[in-house]
């Protein structure tokens, strides 16, 4: 068995409505469609992560749901400062159609959660035998920019990347990662990192050094529990 890690961007004409809504403002960071139920033939269910500056970008998100015309009706789910759930119904026949279409006709598993970021890309895991998963990337639109970032052979005990961080660290790293803390020289600091996040220098560091120690595991092949 086999699995491979997608990253598709999409052209602004094909991206669904609040997937665009996250590439034209700053507020909102990413979204993660955590579990979602196609058994319904009118309709879709799902559930999201929605993570960013929700003090800033809530109101601004919970508007474009509600002029989004697929969108029949959706119940939110504060967690904290920094990201809240939303639960979705939408029509079956429309943008949410696609990820339905996208594993039609075969056994290919998507391994949740689906990450979408504002730079128009979606990010996802599939399980499945070699034909299936190379026939998959084969039939993918051509309009539609993919790139394969992972393929090897599914290990049970291997963390996806998606889900090795806790939505925090991948965001503190997410955020270091764009400030350029990574660049040589550092473009950011840890304390402007935290400013920006809302926590406290020391939390950020923490967040980072756990972020980076999974990471690390995972590419040696030898997860860790932190």
């Amino acid at each position: 068995m086999r699995y491979l890690q997608l990253q598709i961007h999409f052209p602004s004409e094909a991206r669904h409505p609040m997937h665009q809504f996250l590439v034209e403002q700053d507020s909102i960071r990413r979204a993660y469609l955590r579990h979602w139920n196609f058994s319904n033939p009118e309709y879709v269910t799902t559930l999201l992560h929605i993570v960013g500056d929700i003090e800033e970008g809530k109101e601004e998100y919970l508007a474009a749901l509600d002029t989004a015309e697929s969108i029949q009706e959706y119940d939110v789910t504060p967690v904290d400062n920094r990201s809240f759930y939303v639960y979705i119904r939408e029509n079956a026949q429309k943008f949410a159609s696609r990820l339905r279409a996208l594993l039609t006709d075969t056994e290919l598993l998507i391994v949740p959660p689906i990450e979408y970021g504002n730079d128009g890309e979606m990010l996802f895991e599939v399980v499945g035998d070699q034909n299936s998963l190379q026939g998959l990337v084969t039939n993918l639109p051509d309009h539609l920019s993919v790139s394969v970032n992972r393929l090897g052979e599914y290990d049970a005990y291997r963390e996806s990347q998606a889900s090795a961080l806790t939505d925090r660290q991948k965001e503190v790293l997410d955020i270091a990662r764009e400030r350029g803390y990574y660049e040589i020289p550092r473009q950011t600091s840890v304390r402007e990192i935290a400013d920006e996040v809302g926590c406290s220098k020391s939390t950020a560091a923490d967040h980072l050094r756990k972020a980076e120690a999974r990471l690390v595991s995972l590419s040696a092949g030898h997860p860790t529990v932190l």
